[in-house]
């Protein structure tokens, strides 16, 4: 995320845009997975944002070896 703030800011100010900036970051992000988005780019005044999906890498399920109980062994 890319915010871009033009001259001398109070603190409390930094904060509410952060807030808001994070609030549309949400509905982004919501947004893109509703509608099942790859990708998608968004830029306004004050922020840049780039939305990739996330890949999840499963991990391969460990193969199950059968054990069968052989008959008596003398």
């Amino acid at each position: 995320m890319k915010i871009t703030v033009n001259g001398k800011i109070s603190e409390d100010a930094i904060k509410v845009i952060l807030q808001s900036q994070k609030e549309k970051v949400k509905v982004i992000d919501e947004f893109c997975k509703q509608e099942k988005l790859e990708g998608l780019s968004y830029k306004d005044s004050e922020l840049e944002y780039e939305y990739t999906k996330e890949i999840k890498q499963e991990k391969p399920k460990p193969k199950q070896v059968e054990v069968r109980a052989d008959a008596k062994r003398d």
